[in-house]
């Protein structure tokens, strides 16, 4: 599938191309979230203190257009990489990979778009997708 001229023109701010996302990701897709898990760092974690390093999302795969979702995936985004919550009920496009331990893994604020800032790529890709 070579969706990956679609995005040669667009540019994000840190002056990454969305080809290079989109070729990085093992997982493209359009998600709606279920429901927010905290991740607990335990070796930060004290007694009568939680400490939190990111959310565990929940999702639904609307559309998939790079990588394998059946319906329901998880994925972590981590304060390490970025400090943005996502919404529950809230559509997003994601630019998943695999972290050491192989979980879906969103490695910065650049890997998710809300459904409204990504309506021309989203779009784009469902006419792509129309052709194809």
């Amino acid at each position: 599938m070579l969706i990956a001229p679609l995005f040669a023109a667009a540019q994000v701010e840190n002056g990454d191309t969305l080809a290079e996302r989109f070729a990085e990701a093992e997982l493209v897709a359009q998600v709606q979230i279920n429901a927010i898990h905290r991740d607990v760092d335990n070796a930060l974690s004290e007694p009568g203190m939680v400490a939190i390093s990111g959310y565990v999302y929940s999702a639904t795969s609307m559309r998939v257009w790079k990588g394998k979702a059946d319906g329901l995936i998880a994925f972590r985004l981590g304060f390490e990489s970025c400090d943005k919550k996502l919404e529950k009920g809230a559509r997003y496009l994601i630019f998943a990979s695999p972290d050491s331990k192989g979980r879906l893994q969103l490695r910065g604020c650049d890997a998710v778009m809300e459904e409204s800032e990504a309506a021309p790529l989203l779009a784009r890709l469902k006419q792509f997708q129309l052709q194809g």
